[in-house]
Parts: C-alpha cells; structure tokens; sequence
C-alpha cells in the first residue's frame, strides 16, 4: 500500500468512527450506556444555514440526542426532539429515523443578541420540550418534557426517570465541527453482581470525569478505556449514521394539499409557479400550473 491510500484508508477509518452510534454494557450489572459521535453528518446539519455559533452547539447537542433516544426507544419510524419557545430561539429540532438517518433545524430571532451559550429556559423562555414517535405503523405518540434544567442533558434524564422510572444521565457537547453523546441508563431486570450495589454511583461517577475534548475527540473504544479500564465492559458493533432529508417532490406537492386553493390560485397569479424550500436541506421545489390544477377544484385553471 502506498503512502497515499494508507493515508486514505486511515481517513476513511476515522470518518466511520465519527459519524456512528455504539451500544456497551458492564457485564454482571443492571447498566447500558450508548455513545454517539458524528462529524460530517452533523457539519451537513449545520452548512444549510448560516447558524450564529450557539445556535449550531446546541443544535448539535439535539442531534446527539435524538440519535441516543432513537436507538434506546427503538421504535420502528421516526423519533423528533423539538423544543419551542418565546425567547431568543423559537424553534429547534432533530430528528432520526430507523436507519440512523439524522437531521436537524433551528429558527432564531436575527436581530436579538446572540448570547455565546444558550440555556434553555431563558432561551425558550415560556416553553417545552416535545419528543415524538411516529411508528411506521401505528399510531404516533408525543410526550411533553418540562424545560426543569439549563441543559437539553438535564432535560432528557428527567424524562427518562418520569416516563420510564429508569435513572439516566446523559452528557452531550457540539463545537460546530463535531456532536457527540454519551448515555447510561439503570435497569430494572438485570442481575448485578452481589456486593456491587454501587456499581450505577461509580459508573457515573467515571463519567463525569471526561472532558468535552475527550467526548468530541476520542473514539468510542478509547474514551470507554479511558474510563473504565477497570470495569467489565461489553462493546457492541457500532452502526453508522448519516444525514440525510426525507422530503421529496411527491411529499412536498402533497402538502400543499393543505393550502386552500383560493391561496395557491392567489400564488401562481402573482408568480407563475409555486416555490418551496426544504428548511431542513435547502432543496428546491418548483411546481407548475399544470401540476397544481388537481388541487384548486372549482377554481379552476390560473389565466
């Protein structure tokens, strides 16, 4: 192998390992932990708009999270992480399906002054977190999380002990190039180890001790050795993650199904086509009279 494609190989490699989702246990204990980390699919997040540098951290932060409660939740849909509010960010989402897809938007105010760090109940001052499960079949199911901590983190595991009872701490961080995750969750159902009562104390307790570089940095393999070298620990296969947007021109023309017919007649008077954007990828749609007849009913053809 030349210098050239083992360079290559070795880029290729590290690529992988930062765009991924990797489940671990601690043999003969009741805790799981998930870790995820990307870097382009979230760079592909970010790139759409031009993001003040907050905004794209805590974006990142929703982007991390929503691919560790998709994979924890495992349902078989869509998962969305949205949170809402009346301050300087009124809208922030990420969401991932069932093949680890990810994407993500935010919608700020302009001209507000952008703080460098955005906690979020001053952020979305009189607001909510929603998480949303669409199942492939079946009915969707929402649940409403109080904003009770300054961090999406705090939020989250806060949720966890609500809705399922099951202790939880996540840590999650995002510097415009990388996001990266890191879940562990007590179970109910598990054989501990007789006199390791305090294995959840001390595992949390472990880590807690990583910094934000070793999160955004290490892989998922070294930053476990880095921390539990002295544990028991059962690595999984890791699964590969990706941006990648679910609209389409089928789903954008259906959705116009929702614009009364007065309006979309009023639209293609004044432009001559109807044009939308993706907000989540920027692709551009454009449809033609002829394509929007079916949907003005008695309204008839635009002359």
């Amino acid at each position: 192998m030349t210098e050239a494609e083992s360079k290559s190989t070795f880029l290729n490699q590290m690529n992988d390992q930062g765009n991924q989702i990797q489940r671990f246990s601690f043999d003969n204990t009741n805790v799981r932990g998930e870790r995820v980390m990307l870097t382009n699919a979230y760079q592909e997040i970010i790139r759409r708009k031009d993001y003040p540098a907050a905004i794209e951290n805590l974006l990142g932060e929703f982007v991390a999270a929503v691919a560790l409660l998709r994979d924890i939740i495992k349902i078989d849909g869509v998962l969305s992480l949205q949170a809402k509010g009346e301050g300087v960010l009124s809208t922030i989402m990420a969401e991932c399906d069932e093949q680890q897809n990810v994407r993500g938007i935010a919608q700020w105010d302009p001209n507000a002054v952008m703080p460098n760090t955005l906690p979020l109940q001053e952020t979305l001052a009189g607001g909510y977190l929603v998480i949303t499960m669409t199942p492939s079949q079946g009915n969707r199911y929402q649940g409403i999380v109080e904003l009770t901590g300054d961090t999406l983190a705090e939020c989250l595991e806060q949720y966890f002990f609500q809705s399922e009872q099951l202790p939880s701490r996540i840590w999650l961080t995002a510097n415009g190039s990388q996001c990266s995750g890191l879940f562990l969750q007590r179970l109910p159902n598990e054989q501990a180890k007789e006199n390791d009562e305090d294995a959840w104390e001390r595992l949390c307790h472990l880590a807690a001790t990583t910094t934000t570089e070793e999160l955004l940095t290490l892989t998922t393999e070294h930053l476990l050795h880095r921390l539990y070298h002295e544990e028991e620990v059962r690595l999984y296969e890791p699964k590969p993650m990706q941006f990648r947007c679910s609209c389409s021109r089928e789903r954008t023309q259906e959705a116009l199904m929702s614009i009364a017919p007065e309006e979309l007649k009023e639209i293609l008077l004044e432009q001559g086509v109807i044009a939308i954007d993706c907000q989540f990828c920027a692709e551009h749609y454009e449809f033609s009279e002829a394509e929007i007849a079916p949907l003005l009913g008695d309204q008839g053809f635009v002359h």
